[in-house]
Formats: C-alpha cells, sequence, structure tokens
C-alpha cells in the first residue's frame, strides 16, 4: 500500500492510496461518507490476488484532500483526471460505494474516453432534493 498526495492544478491537495497488484488493471474507487481514501487498505493482498490496482482518492474536505467551498458533483471529474495523469492512465474503471456512487457517474459521465466500466455499490444520492412534485431552488438546472 502506497500513501501519497499530489498538487492539483488549482493548488489544492488530493490524497489518494494505491493498493493491490501494481500491474493491474487500473480501478479509481471513491469512498462512502463519512471514510476516506483508506478504506480500501485491508484489502490489498485480495486486490492484489485478483490482479487489480486500485486508486483511492479522497474528495476535497476527506481526509488529506483540501476542501473546496461551494463545490458540485460536476467538479470531480477535473480532481479525477489530473490523478489519472499524474499515474499515467489513459483508461481505468471507477467504482463508487454509498455516497461515492454519484461521483463515479460523474466520471462515467463527463469523461467518456477515459472510463472503461463503472460501478455503484450501495449508491445513495444527494439528499437536498425536494419532493417530488416540487422543485426547490437547487434541483433546478442552471
Amino acid at each position: 500500500m502506497r500513501d501519497d498526495s499530489m498538487t492539483l492544478p488549482n493548488g489544492r491537495t488530493l490524497a489518494y492510496t494505491d493498493v493491490g497488484a501494481p500491474g493491474g488493471a487500473p480501478v479509481l474507487y471513491f469512498h462512502g461518507a463519512p471514510t476516506s481514501r483508506l478504506d480500501l487498505v485491508p484489502w490489498d493482498n485480495e486486490l492484489a490476488r485478483m490482479g487489480l490496482r486500485v486508486f483511492s482518492p479522497d474528495r476535497p474536505g476527506y481526509g488529506r484532500s483540501t476542501p473546496l467551498p461551494g463545490r458540485r458533483l460536476e467538479d470531480w471529474p477535473a480532481d479525477v483526471a489530473a490523478l489519472a495523469d499524474r499515474l499515467g492512465l489513459e483508461r481505468f474503471a471507477v467504482v463508487g460505494y454509498s455516497s461515492g456512487g454519484p461521483y463515479a457517474v460523474a466520471c462515467a459521465t463527463m469523461l467518456p474516453g477515459r472510463v472503461a466500466a463503472a460501478g455503484v455499490v450501495a449508491g445513495v444520492t444527494d439528499m437536498t432534493w425536494a419532493p417530488p412534485g416540487r422543485v426547490s431552488k437547487s434541483a433546478r438546472p442552471s
């Protein structure tokens, strides 16, 4: 297991772990809340046996990643692309667990030339949405 960080183009820090097989198929794993990049550390050997190399970044404000006030779900794929560039990953899979699920979907949608596959495990969504029949100001498209 390697625990590392990088500086993003906007100057923020993005912390991440690298677990599994060094030459394995690349997967980016997005943790749930309130966990962190350390979720999969206990699975290092199992992931290696499966032939996977998994990178798990902390989202802004989690673990050692710098907060991004006012951030939106749509901001995440740029951070992921910067991490993939640093790691030399042209194509990769993404997996989101729980509240990390929407982040996996955002990457699959916004990085279609790079995301080879996407998975969501026990995904949840933004709980600020208005009840059916009422559109809140935050739910309206901008």
